[in-house]
């Protein structure tokens, strides 16, 4: 069941509940099988309205399940990466849709910026919505930016809002240097060098990291969590979630009440197993700014840079 209804200038589509996930795969699969027997043309432009729901609220057994696997920010205080998950479903339920022209399977995450105004709290109902802008040409293919917005359902107050940068191989809907729209707020790491800073740590991924991440965040994407379907869909065997290497990169570095700002840009898939050589650097032009960058020591690759910015 859903109903429309226009905020901040947008339309939404409204929903009962959070979509699961295996259903939006499911509707990928249908509206990319009914377009090769059809013959129906892709759609070149994004859909006018997002969707949303009104009256989420994280349970404590969501920010336990989420501190089992990370660590726990605070007590009644759900993660930045945990608010992810809530809004993800959606993400998903938006571009599995048959008037959405990139197809979702195949999809490569390459970005996620986040602005976390204030504290998420546990059983404090917020609203979750989600739209699509900026289709991007690029070398590759095409990107979108997939915007998600929590907001206190009381007061209208936004609490935290993210945009997510995907890329579709392959699929030319914009020429590379041109853009639907401009970007959001948080703009681009690609700009960032890519030497290596001196080694603080190391992450050690065993195989069900996969597995494990998909238990807290319902994300069975099988390119996660099996090594075959992993290789059917063109990767190398199952790769780690990057938001799940966003939830580790803000482990102990997430401030419980005051607001702040954190990016991470993907650049070469962990493949699990995995161990991540990781190096913390405090940025020199800005003392409030944290830099991560995690890489494949071996290759000397890096794997994603990120920031975690005071506000």
């Amino acid at each position: 069941m859903s109903a429309e209804i226009s905020s901040a200038g947008r339309s939404f589509r409204t929903l009962s509940e959070l979509p699961g996930l295996g259903g939006a795969y499911r509707d990928a699969v249908t509206t990319m099988a009914r377009r090769k027997v059809t013959g129906s043309r892709t759609p070149r432009q994004l859909p006018t309205r997002g969707v949303r729901i009104s009256g989420h609220r994280f349970t404590q057994d969501d920010v336990d399940r989420y501190a089992s696997l990370f660590a726990p920010v605070a007590d009644g205080v759900v993660a930045s990466v945990g608010v992810h998950i809530a809004a993800f479903p959606l993400m998903m339920h938006l571009m599995s849709q048959s008037d959405f022209p990139l197809p979702l399977l195949g999809l490569v995450h390459t970005e996620n910026a986040v602005s976390h105004h204030r504290p998420v709290r546990v059983e404090s109902p917020v609203d979750v919505e989600v739209w699509a802008e900026s289709l991007g040409g690029h070398r590759a293919g095409t990107t979108v930016e997939i915007h998600a917005r929590v907001a206190d359902s009381a007061t209208g107050e936004t609490l935290w809002e993210s945009v997510s940068t995907y890329l579709a191989r392959g699929v030319r809907l914009v020429e590379p240097g041109e853009a639907e729209g401009s970007r959001g707020a948080g703009g681009s790491a690609s700009d960032r060098t890519a030497e290596l800073p001196a080694k603080t740590g190391q992450w050690k991924l065993p195989s069900s990291t996969g597995r494990d991440y998909a238990a807290v965040s319902g994300d069975f994407n099988p390119i996660h969590i099996n090594p075959l379907t992993a290789k059917a869909l063109g990767m190398p065997s199952m790769i780690a979630h990057g938001m799940y290497l966003a939830g580790r990169m803000l482990i102990g570095r997430e401030p419980a009440e005051a607001g702040f700002r954190w990016d991470i840009e993907f650049k070469s898939p962990v493949v699990l197993p995995a161990t991540v050589t990781v190096g913390y650097t405090s940025d020199v032009a800005d003392a409030q700014t944290l830099r991560c960058t995690g890489w494949n020591a071996r290759k000397q690759k890096p794997h994603f840079f990120g920031t975690i910015t005071r506000a």
